[in-house]
């Protein structure tokens, strides 16, 4: 039971690591695309650098950042823990409690950053129902098999 868990748990948080990679790649490209029209309307690089598109573009990026680095922590302690390896049961003494710390860190922003972030503040509603479901069941199993690990 803890194995299929943790082997679901990897697989969703391989997919949301991996969307969220994407994500700012694809997003810092557009932005480079941007800039340069951007460029020819401001006179001043201050003006530039400060303008509101730049910093809704930085502030989005800075929470893909955060989630994706999230992301790969519970994907790094899920994989540690259910193919320890070489490690053996010393990384199954300490990472039970640092799963479940990184699991409830994980659904917070998870959750903040859905709910509060990304469409009040950033004015960003781009996300699917399919893609908040796999980020919160990514979530939801980091929790779950933290809970279990203990």
């Amino acid at each position: 039971m803890l194995w299929i868990i943790g082997i679901l748990g990897i697989v969703l948080l391989t997919l949301c690591t991996a969307g969220a990679g994407v994500g700012m790649v694809v997003g810092f490209f557009f932005f480079l695309i941007g800039f340069g029209e951007m460029k020819n309307r401001s006179r001043t690089l201050s003006s530039l650098l400060l303008s509101k598109d730049t910093l809704m573009i930085v502030g989005t990026m800075g929470v893909v950042l955060v989630y994706f680095l999230l992301s790969y922590w519970n994907l790094k302690m899920i994989g540690d823990a259910t193919f320890p390896g070489l490690l053996g049961s010393t990384i199954r003494e300490i990472s039970g409690r640092q799963l479940l710390a990184a699991a409830f860190l994980y659904t917070l922003w998870t959750t903040i950053s859905l709910y509060w972030l990304l469409p009040k503040v950033f004015s960003f509603d781009g996300l699917g129902l399919k893609i908040q479901l796999i980020a919160l069941s990514a979530a939801g199993t980091s929790i779950l098999y933290g809970i279990i690990k203990l």
